[in-house]
């Protein structure tokens, strides 16, 4: 059995448009297949009781990189597969997968493409990563962090039906204009170290907000989160480091680093936000990332 979790919110009705799409192909192939439509945040639990495991072949989210980032835990180190058929805005997580994307393709080949994708079932042991403090543990597959990104999604949020993608672009460039970095103490691999961040951001895969290389160099199957490091800088110099974020070109400045590592510690004040794909939850401190090196079964 195939599980197909559909978000019929994501994509401004683009989800809704495949999913006749969808069920034409798997009618033709002859594969069972359901359906389960997820409505609200904080569901997985709910959605996880209707999947009937001993027969689960495949779970496949239909929707864009935050309804991946909601639903990812139920594949995490479990004998099943895992797959994306995209209908977010921006569906950022697919450029970090071979052969997960092709701007050529219209919508109807596009998801025609990724459900038979999922038919030949070709899989790659991709990694995850896990974040808990005391009380919460989340589960994300591409990136996840703190920073500018947070109100730079908040600010997005009411341009993304006019302006798609571009919304977070938008957004990045007035925020480096009006954001503080915050004071935190990281933890990395176990060596500690303090500073004020622009942005701290734990990446499995390359790109989020808008195709926005914020990790050049990282790689969904390589065994390490890379960590994205921007440090404090003046203002004039903070305008001219968005623009060259898409293109990855924000790395050849010296208040950017990127480190591969397994494990990092965050040490704040009180709660802060994360974001994990557009998602935004509250942790209070210290919050862990840790890598679950090969937890998915991703088809790719």
């Amino acid at each position: 059995m195939i599980y197909f979790i559909i978000n019929p919110a994501a994509g401004s009705g683009k989800t809704r448009a495949a999913i006749p799409i969808i069920e034409r192909v798997m009618r033709e192939s002859g594969v069972p297949y359901t359906l389960i439509y997820t409505n609200s945040p904080d569901e997985c639990a709910k959605i996880e009781k209707q999947i009937d495991w001993d027969a689960a072949k495949a779970i496949v989210c239909v929707g864009g990189d935050g309804t991946v980032q909601e639903y990812i835990g139920l594949a995490v180190n479990r004998d099943i597969s895992f797959a994306v058929i995209p209908t977010g805005s921006a569906n950022d997580f697919l450029y970090s997968v071979p052969g997960g994307y092709s701007k050529s393709r219209t919508f109807e080949e596009t998801i025609i493409y990724h459900t038979k994708k999922l038919l030949a079932g070709n899989t790659l042991n991709a990694d995850a990563v896990s974040v808990s403090n005391a009380a919460n543990q989340r589960y994300f597959f591409n990136i996840g962090g703190t920073g500018i990104d947070i109100q730079v999604l908040r600010d997005a949020l009411p341009l993304k039906k006019a302006f798609g993608g571009a919304a977070y672009f938008l957004s990045l460039i007035k925020n480096a204009v009006t954001y503080r970095a915050e004071k935190i103490t990281l933890h990395i691999d176990g060596k500690p170290e303090t500073g004020r961040y622009i942005l701290l951001a734990a990446a499995n895969g390359a790109y989020y907000g808008g195709k926005m290389n914020v990790a050049p160099t990282a790689d969904i199957a390589d065994g390490f989160i890379t960590l994205c490091k921007v440090v404090d800088m003046p203002r004039l110099k903070l305008l001219a480091l968005f623009p060259s974020v898409k293109p990855g070109r924000h790395i050849r400045m010296k208040e950017v680093s990127l480190i591969n590592c397994k494990e990092i510690i965050l040490e704040y004040g009180g709660k802060k936000t994360i974001n994990f794909d557009g998602n935004l939850y509250e942790f209070e401190s210290p919050l862990a990332f840790r890598l679950l090196p090969g937890a998915v079964k991703l088809i790719i």
